[in-house]
């Protein structure tokens, strides 16, 4: 699979078979994200992967997110005792941009391993924090749901690019409706 196609045909994944995503696909997933750009190249990420299925009954517990039944769920942190001096001059918020790419590289990698994810947010953040006994330096930001597709939903209407893309300046986008 190129880029290009697995970006345009990767779809959030919420229903999965019970068939378990593999120690080698899980690390290739996470080389994946690992390779993603951090600012001043701080890599402030840190992954924690959960596949034991009672673990992941318990996860569901303080992730209402999480909907189906994943084989395998990642969380996506922050170690900001790892920002130390990159992070002079530089935007607070730049830190969750580098989870964003680290994300986003996570879901290609499963979409092309023919596996499918889901990006998951509402969480309970000191609930998961105590669940994975985080250090407090280290702040759980993100979880993405893992597994094989049971089904893939059809693609979701997108806006046209016209509402979105501008050459040169910002002009008014045409009438909404």
């Amino acid at each position: 699979m190129q880029t290009l196609e697995a970006i345009f045909s990767r779809r959030s994944i919420r229903s999965f078979t019970p068939d378990p995503v593999s120690d080698e696909e899980l690390q290739t997933i996470i080389q994946a994200a690992a390779a993603a750009p951090s600012a001043g190249n701080a890599q402030m990420w840190v992954f924690i992967a959960v596949r034991d299925t009672q673990r992941i009954a318990a996860l569901r517990a303080l992730a209402p997110g999480i909907i189906g039944r994943p084989t395998a769920v990642v969380i996506l942190c922050l170690d900001h005792q790892r920002r130390g001096d990159k992070a002079e001059g530089r935007q607070a918020n730049t830190p969750y941009y580098d989870i964003g790419t680290a994300l986003q590289n996570m879901l290609l990698a499963a979409c092309e391993m023919g596996l499918g994810g889901c990006a998951v947010g509402s969480f309970h953040p000191q609930g998961l924090a105590a669940f994975l006994s985080l250090p407090e330096t280290v702040e759980p930001c993100l979880l993405v749901a893992l597994g094989r597709p049971k089904v893939t939903p059809r693609a979701p209407r997108k806006r046209p690019l016209e509402e979105m893309y501008f050459r040169d300046r910002y002009e008014a986008p045409h009438a909404i409706g």
